[in-house]
C-alpha cells in the first residue's frame, strides 16, 4: 500500500515537473536580428544579450547577431516573417515597429509579428560638435526662429523614437517642424558619424550612443529630452530647464516571427525573464544610463498596442502620420 502511494506521489510529481517545464527548446542556433547598423543602442542590446546567453551557459545553441538595415527597420522584420512560426529566429524592436505604419513608410505591424519582450528604454538628446557656436538649447531655438533650414537635425530613421522626440522639441518651441531640416539614417551610428564630419549640425539620439564621443570631447550635449537630469550628465539641463516642455524616450524589444505557438512563447518568456534578472545584465544596463523596464510576451503586446494609439495622435500632431 505505501509503495503504491509513493508510486502515485511520484507519478503525480513528474507530471508537475513536465508541467513546469516549457514544451519546446531550441535544436538549432538562436539568430537574433537587428534592423539598424552595427554600434548603436539598439544593436547594443542585442549583442549584450547574445554575451549573456553565451558567458552563462543560458542555452544549449549558439546564437548570433545580423544586422539588416534599411526600410526603417522593416527590411529586418520581413527578414524575420520569412521564417513563421520558427522561434529560432527573433528581432530586435524600438518606436518603428509602431510608427512605420503610421507614417506610412511601411505596412508591417505589431499584428505581424510576435511580441515577446520590453527590454530598456532611454532619454533622448541633443548633442552638437564641441566647437559649434550652438553652446545650449536655447541657442539651437534662437537659431531655428530665425532661419528653420540654417541647422540640420540628424537622428536613426524617418518615425524613430529620435525623430518624434525632435519633433516634440521643436512643435513645443513654437517652430514650424515642417521647415526644419531633418536628416534620416539607417542607423544612429551613422548619424553621429555624419557630425562628427561636419556634414549635419545637431543629433538627436539615445545619451549612450554619443558617450564615447563626449568622452573624448569631440561633442557637447546641449539638451535632454527627459522629465529631470540624467544621472550620466548630471551637468546637461533638460528642455524644459531650457523653458521647452517637452520629453520623449527610445524603447527596446524583442518580436519573433508570426506564428509562433505558445510553447515557442513559454520558452522566450521564461529565458528572458531570467536574463534580465542577471547580475551583468543590471550592470549593463546601470553603466549605459537606461531604464530596465521588462515586460514578458502578453504585457508587451499590451504596450505595443498603447503606443501605437498613443503615437498616432502625436505623430497627427507633429504632421508625421499619413
Amino acid at each position: 500500500m505505501i509503495r503504491s502511494i509513493a508510486t502515485i506521489l511520484l507519478a503525480a510529481l513528474s507530471l508537475q515537473a513536465a508541467a513546469a517545464t516549457p514544451e519546446w527548446k531550441p535544436e538549432k542556433a538562436i539568430e537574433i536580428i537587428v534592423g539598424v547598423t552595427p554600434g548603436g543602442p539598439n544593436d547594443t542590446t542585442a549583442r549584450m544579450i547574445q554575451k549573456i546567453l553565451q558567458d552563462k551557459r543560458m542555452i544549449a545553441v549558439p546564437v548570433s547577431v545580423s544586422n539588416r538595415p534599411g526600410a526603417n527597420n522593416a527590411l529586418a522584420w520581413l527578414y524575420l516573417n520569412q521564417h513563421q512560426g520558427d522561434a529560432h529566429f527573433v528581432a530586435m524592436t524600438l518606436p518603428n515597429i509602431v510608427t512605420n505604419r503610421i507614417t506610412g513608410s511601411h505596412e508591417l505591424s505589431v499584428a505581424d509579428v510576435t511580441p515577446l519582450a520590453q527590454l530598456n528604454s532611454e532619454a533622448i538628446v541633443f548633442s552638437v560638435k564641441t566647437d559649434s557656436a550652438i553652446k545650449t538649447g536655447g541657442d539651437l531655438i534662437a537659431r531655428l526662429k530665425t532661419n528653420p533650414a540654417s541647422i540640420s537635425i540628424a537622428f536613426s530613421n524617418i518615425g524613430s523614437a529620435n525623430h518624434v522626440g525632435a519633433g516634440l522639441v521643436m512643435k513645443a518651441a513654437g517652430l514650424d517642424i515642417k521647415k526644419i531640416k531633418f536628416v534620416a539614417f539607417k542607423g544612429a551610428s551613422e548619424a553621429v558619424t555624419a557630425l562628427l564630419g561636419g556634414h549635419v549640425d545637431v543629433v538627436a539620439s539615445s545619451a549612450s550612443t554619443v558617450t564615447p564621443q563626449l568622452q573624448a570631447g569631440a561633442f557637447r550635449m546641449i539638451a535632454v529630452a527627459a522629465p529631470k537630469r540624467l544621472a550620466a550628465n548630471p551637468n546637461v539641463p533638460t528642455w524644459r530647464e531650457q523653458g521647452i516642455n517637452a520629453s520623449f524616450s527610445n524603447w527596446r524589444g524583442m518580436i519573433g516571427p508570426k506564428g509562433m505557438t505558445a510553447a515557442q512563447i513559454a520558452w522566450w518568456d521564461d529565458l528572458l525573464g531570467k536574463l534580465v534578472r542577471t547580475d551583468e545584465w543590471i550592470k549593463e544596463v546601470t553603466q549605459f544610463g537606461w531604464e530596465a523596464e521588462y515586460l514578458n510576451s502578453a504585457d508587451s503586446r499590451k504596450f505595443l498596442e498603447r503606443q501605437h494609439d498613443e503615437l498616432k495622435v502625436v505623430m497627427g500632431e507633429l504632421g508625421l502620420a499619413k
